[in-house]
C-alpha cells in the first residue's frame, strides 16, 4: 500500500469499534524509553552504517507488468520501442519490463488504457509472485488500492476463482476499481471497509491472502519530508505498528489452515517487519516459508536482532529489497503457512452474514436489458451465459457465473456491463474491449492517422453511415474495439478521455 494511504487509514479507524480481540501488544518486548527519538535518531536506528547509502542513493528505476491474459512481453516491449521508449528485460521476472528512456509517461500509452499493461515498480511486483496464486482459488487482497497487486493476483488467477478486494479509504476506491477494470477483471468482490472488520463479515475461506499494510514508507528516500513531518507529529509513533499487526491477525483469521498469507511494506524499519512476523510466529500456529531467489533482485534475509531486540531465527527467511542494491524502492516480504487452527479466543466464528443472491440471463429483469444490448450492439445474449448479474442503481453489472451470491457488505461486484442512458443500455469500456470480437453493430473503424487525432482533440470526423446510436463504439483495428464516443452529429463523434493518450 501506498505510504500516503496510511494517514487516511489511522485517521478512519479511530472511529471504528470492534468486538472484543485480545491482540497482545506488539511493542511490550521493545526496550524502554524515556522519550521519543527524533526523526534522524529514528532514521539512524534503522539504517545503521548504511544511513548515508540510504539517503543518498539515485532514483530508482521505472517498469512495468504486462498484463499476460492479453498480450505478451514480447508484443509489448516491441510496440514501446516502436514509440521511442528504451525498455530492459528482468532476468527471472518474465512479464515485467524496465523502461530505461522514456519520451512521455507509459500510463498515457493507449495500449495502457486497454489494459495491456501497468506501471508497478519491481519490488511492488514481489510480494504477488511468492503468494503462489491458482485459478480457482478463494483470495482477498486485505489493503487493495489503487488495484496494482490486485490486478496481479487476477492475472495469476486466469480470472478464474473468487477474488475479495478490500480498502478503508473510499476515495481509493475508484482507482481501484478503475484498475480492475482495465484489466478486465469479472471475478472480483470489492469491500470499502477497515480491514480489521472483514473477519466479523467474511468467514475463514481464504486459499490466499495478501496483506500488504499501510507503512511508513522508509523503503526509498523521496518521501523523508513527509516522514519526517508524519513521525514528529505523531504522539505515539509506535501505534502504526499496533495497526500493521490488527491487520495481519485479521488475515490470519481469514486463512484456511494450509493457507498461505503474504505480509509486506514498502518501509524496511524491523519494527514495522520482522518485530511483527516474530510476535506472529512464536504466538500462533504459522510457520514462514522460503522465499526463492529471482536472479535480477539482491535479497537480505530478515534481520534477527535490532536496537537491543533479538527475534525468532526463523525470521531469517524474511526478505528485504534495499534501493541501493537494487533499482527499485525498499521493500520487505514474509510468506507464511497456516498449520492449524487459532486457539479458541483468536479463532474465527462464522458471522452468518446475510448473501445477496446474483441472477442468472434469464431474469425477468435482465433479460430485456440483454436484448437491449443486442439490438445497440448486435452481442447476442448467448454470450453472456457465464455470466451471473447484478442490478442497481448505477448500472448493471456481470460478474464470473460462479457466483450464485455474495456476501452483503460489498461495494461493488463484478465488472460494469452498461449503464442505462435513456432507452438505451451503453456499453462500459472495458467490457466493449473484452467483447470486441461480438460487436457487431454501431462500430466506427479508425485509421491510424484519425485514431491520432481523437487521442490528440478528443474528436474526429467519421463515416456518418456507421453511427447506428448516440454511443457508436470505436475499432482500433490492431487493438479491436476500445471505447464508447457521443454521436455530435454530421458524422464527428467525441471521445470523452481523462487525459491526452498517445498510440
Amino acid at each position: 500500500m501506498h505510504t500516503q494511504a496510511f494517514c487516511c487509514y489511522a485517521a478512519h479507524t479511530q472511529q471504528i469499534h470492534f468486538a472484543c480481540i485480545h491482540i497482545p501488544c506488539i511493542t511490550s518486548h521493545l526496550p524502554a524509553m524515556t522519550e521519543k527519538l527524533s526523526f534522524d535518531e529514528h532514521l539512524k536506528n534503522i539504517f545503521g552504517d548504511e544511513l548515508d547509502k540510504f539517503l543518498n542513493h539515485p532514483p530508482v528505476g521505472d517498469y512495468i507488468r504486462i498484463n499476460t491474459l492479453r498480450t505478451t512481453t514480447d508484443e509489448v516491449a516491441q510496440i514501446l520501442e516502436q514509440r521511442g521508449f528504451e525498455v530492459e528485460r528482468i532476468a527471472g521476472v518474465d512479464d515485467a519490463l524496465r523502461l530505461k528512456s522514456m519520451p512521455y509517461e507509459p500510463t498515457l500509452c493507449l495500449h495502457h488504457f486497454a489494459g495491456w499493461f501497468v506501471k508497478q515498480s519491481l519490488s511492488s511486483q514481489l510480494p504477488v509472485r511468492y503468494l503462489d496464486a491458482r485459478p480457482g482459488q478463494t483470495i482477498i487482497d486485505l489493503c487493495a488500492a489503487p488495484g496494482s497487486k490486485t490486478s496481479q493476483i487476477a492475472t495469476a488467477m486466469h480470472n478464474q476463482g473468487c477474488l475479495y478486494a478490500n480498502d478503508l479509504a473510499g476515495k481509493r476506491m475508484t482507482p481501484l476499481a478503475a484498475r480492475l477494470d482495465a484489466m478486465q477483471v469479472t471475478h472480483s468482490v470489492l469491500y470499502n471497509m477497515a480491514a480489521e472488520r472483514l473477519p466479523h463479515i467474511l468467514p475463514p475461506i481464504f486459499d490466499r491472502v495478501l496483506a500488504d499494510v499501510p507503512c511508513t514508507g522508509l523503503g526509498h528516500n523521496d518521501t523523508l519530508n513527509e516522514n519526517r513531518w508524519r513521525y514528529e507529529t505523531a504522539k505515539n509513533p509506535s501505534s502504526q505498528y499496533q495497526l500493521q499487526y490488527c491487520i495481519l491477525m485479521a488475515g490470519c483469521r481469514l486463512l484456511k489452515v494450509g493457507g498461505r498469507i503474504v505480509y509486506s511494506t514498502c518501509s524496511l524499519n524491523p519494527e514495522e517487519n520482522e518485530s511483527i512476523i516474530h510476535q506472529l510466529i512464536t504466538r500462533y500456529p504459522f510457520k514462514l516459508l522460503d522465499i526463492q531467489d529471482i536472479p535480477a533482485i539482491r535479497f537480505r534475509p530478515g534481520m534477527t536482532q535490532y536496537n537491543g531486540m533479538s527475534f525468532d531465527p526463523e525470521v531469517e527467511k524474511c526478505r528485504r529489497v534495499t534501493p541501493w542494491e537494487n533499482d527499485t524502492q525498499g521493500f520487505f516480504i514474509a510468506v507464511l503457512e497456516k498449520t492449524d487452527e487459532l486457539d479458541s479466543c483468536h479463532r474465527h466464528v462464522d458471522p452468518c452474514a446475510p448473501r445477496v443472491p446474483t441472477r442468472d440471463m434469464n431474469d425477468p429483469e435482465i433479460a430485456p436489458i440483454l436484448e437491449n444490448i443486442d439490438r445497440y450492439y448486435g452481442i447476442s445474449p448467448d454470450n453472456f451465459q457465464s455470466y451471473r448479474f447484478l442490478l442497481g442503481s448505477r448500472g448493471l453489472y456481470c460478474i464470473d457465473g460462479h457466483w450464485e451470491s455474495i456476501i452483503d457488505g460489498y461495494q461493488r461486484a463484478g465488472i460494469c456491463l452498461a449503464k442505462r442512458r435513456g432507452g438505451i443500455w451503453r456499453l462500459g469500456h472495458s467490457m466493449i474491449q473484452s467483447l470486441s470480437d461480438h460487436i457487431t453493430k454501431n462500430i466506427v473503424i479508425l485509421n491510424e492517422q484519425q485514431m491520432n487525432e481523437i487521442c490528440e482533440t478528443g474528436e474526429v470526423d467519421v463515416d456518418p453511415a456507421c453511427i447506428e446510436s448516440p454511443y457508436p463504439v470505436i475499432k482500433f483495428e490492431p487493438m479491436g474495439c476500445l471505447a464508447s464516443t457521443y454521436d455530435l452529429g454530421n458524422g464527428r463523434i467525441r471521445w470523452k478521455r481523462p487525459c491526452v493518450c498517445h498510440l
